[in-house]
């Protein structure tokens, strides 16, 4: 695609009061019932797609709506790929390959000419209103949005004029190699009939010609000298496609029309339409031009594998000279290639609606142009549940993310996901102040879960804990203790190392239930906690639960006795893991 909308902003319409929306060419948009992800889908439409906005499309009906869209990739090449009045009309206001548009209604239920759509001019450093011919530029490479409500609209759909329902504007996308093939021949047809029914036709039906004459006996009894004549117009190709319908056949017996079925069954057929029109794009777009497509939550009544297939056809549309927004509530429509461009939506009483910072925007800030930053955010990508929560809990182990959702639901009676909290794995216990940080950046709030030798290196690598901590320099005194009693190997720093005898996972389980250990440990607790990250204080997960080692089958035994015997009677320091449950509540 050469040129697409990379940023709507939008104001006092519907829920959102001030809001800017970061776009890529597929762009999914998450959030809970009610945040407005659809009013951002309609705003959008509306700025290519002039209407009269009511009282109940404005936030405050003392002030104007007002929707600005930055176009990028409008090249000198594309430029001149449009006809020449059109290319006049826009080309003095596009500055490296970008042109800005704003439309703005003032009061609810205005008229159409007082909807005014501006321009932004670099050399006067202002908008210009309603330049001659701009509609018509801006419709030339972007025009009219298709629209895939959801399927509670689909009532009201199929009550509109057939040239504006999701229906006709799908078959309308994919019907031009017909007119092309046939449009000579049918038009000799229906020239045809125009001699037979319009009021000049020379082969015109003599029953009209005698209805005329009777209707003219009394129009000349009433005004003399004038006369009547039927007329029908006859319609023209473009009007019979405007005019195309489904009708759907089951079995033998009649069609009956799309709007006639079910839910279930329409969002099949739309949505089976979208993916012929993709295959039909992979393999002839010669369009200079980028329609929009704009659909609410098209996973609706399909099962996962329809899912799957759904999203990538509109995927390939994005790759087509389409630009595709999407609202959805499955994590089936964002892939770890689409999440870092997923907007979260989210609305508050003060801010109203608003999007969230992008996980790659994020991310770019936090660990700018290096590798890292891709590693981080292939991590983070592949979680793609935090796209739907309101918590995020991170963790370095496997047993934390076989078994937290489990203790979790046996001792809160919740399961994370009623609460919002989505459980990420990390690629390592390294990655945690970035990870913590790009979710704050994100306005995602979050925590993490490490074990105790994050205290001694990469806490204090990170800065959560200074190299002179005392709690730190105490413990790392009683390490030297484990080597004869215990044979533990320490490395050059006075850490644990692993051996045959020993792991250094091992050593820290050791460290942890020496009496002279535990209270410094429990004051590290403290000091982390106090910063989002809970650090076992046993050493490690399996400590607290009594688990002989890290496999499924340990993992499954615990479930097993938890379940039949209780948390308390399974876990020696059951405490512990209700301490940290309510510690991620809270």
């Amino acid at each position: 695609m050469s040129h697409k909308i990379s940023s709507v902003e939008i104001k006092n319409y519907k829920s959102i009061i001030n809001a800017e929306l970061k776009l890529s060419s597929f762009t999914p948009l998450v959030g809970y019932n009610n945040a407005g992800k659809s009013n951002c889908l309609s705003a959008i439409q509306w700025i290519l797609k002039k209407s009269s906005l009511s009282d109940k499309d404005f936030f405050d009906a003392s002030q104007p709506v007002e929707v600005i869209a930055t176009i990028n990739g409008v090249s000198q090449t594309l430029l001149d790929l449009m006809p020449a009045r059109q290319k006049s009309s826009i080309e003095n206001y596009v500055q490296n390959e970008t042109l800005k548009i704003r439309r703005v209604q003032e009061t609810p239920n205005a008229k159409a000419a007082e909807i005014k759509i501006s321009v932004w001019d670099d050399s006067s450093n202002d908008w210009t209103v309603n330049p001659t011919g701009l509609d018509n530029a801006l419709s030339v490479l972007l025009p009219e949005p298709i629209r895939i409500g959801a399927m509670e609209n689909a009532a009201e759909d199929a009550s509109k004029a057939k040239t504006s329902t999701t229906i006709g504007k799908l078959l309308g996308e994919f019907l031009a190699p017909v007119k092309t093939a046939h449009e000579a021949d049918l038009n000799q047809h229906l020239n045809e009939v125009g001699r037979r029914i319009s009021s000049d036709g020379d082969m015109r039906f003599s029953e009209l010609s005698t209805i005329d004459q009777n209707v003219n006996s009394k129009v000349n009894d009433l005004f003399p000298g004038m006369s009547v004549k039927l007329h029908f117009d006859t319609p023209k190709i473009d009007d019979l496609i405007k005019a195309g319908t489904l009708k759907v056949f089951e079995g033998a017996g009649n069609g009956r029309d799309f709007s006639s079925y079910g839910h279930g069954a329409q969002r099949s057929i739309q949505m089976a339409l979208v993916q012929y029109l993709a295959e039909i794009k992979r393999s002839n777009n010669s369009s200079h031009s980028t329609t929009l497509l704009l659909i609410d939550e098209p996973e609706l009544y399909l099962h996962p594998f329809a899912i799957e297939q759904i999203r990538e056809a509109l995927v390939a549309l994005s790759l087509s000279g389409y630009q595709v927004l999407i609202s959805t509530h499955s994590a089936q429509m964002i892939t770890p290639e689409l999440a870092e461009h997923t907007l979260l939506i989210r609305k508050s009483d003060v801010l109203g609606t608003h999007s969230r910072l992008r996980l790659a925007d994020a991310i770019q800030s936090v660990v700018p142009n290096s590798t890292h930053q891709m590693e981080q955010l292939f991590n983070l990508a592949h979680s793609s549940q935090l796209l739907f929560a309101e918590n995020v809990v991170l963790t370095e182990g496997k047993t934390e993310l076989r078994l937290l959702p489990f203790l979790f639901k046996s001792i809160a009676n919740l399961t994370m996901g009623q609460e919002k909290h989505a459980l990420v794995a990390q690629s390592g216990v390294n990655d945690t102040k970035k990870s913590l940080e790009i979710l704050t950046a994100m306005d995602l709030p979050s925590k993490a879960i490490c074990d105790l030798d994050y205290c001694f290196t990469g806490a204090v690598r990170d800065g959560f804990l200074l190299s002179t901590d005392q709690d730190l320099l105490n413990l790392k005194a009683l390490l030297p203790n484990l080597v004869q009693s215990h044979g533990v190997t320490l490395n050059g720093n006075g850490l644990p190392k692993n051996n045959n005898t020993i792991t250094a996972a091992g050593a820290f389980e050791v460290l942890a239930n020496d009496q002279a250990a535990i209270p410094l440990i429990e004051s590290l607790h403290t000091k982390m906690k106090a910063q989002n990250i809970w650090v076992w204080k046993k050493g490690a997960i399996e400590a607290h639960i009594g688990t002989p080692n890290k496999t499924e089958s340990a993992w499954a035994q615990f479930k097993r006795d938890v379940m039949t015997n209780g948390l308390s009677q399974t876990c020696s320091d059951h405490q512990s893991l209700l301490d940290l449950v309510e510690w991620l509540r809270n």
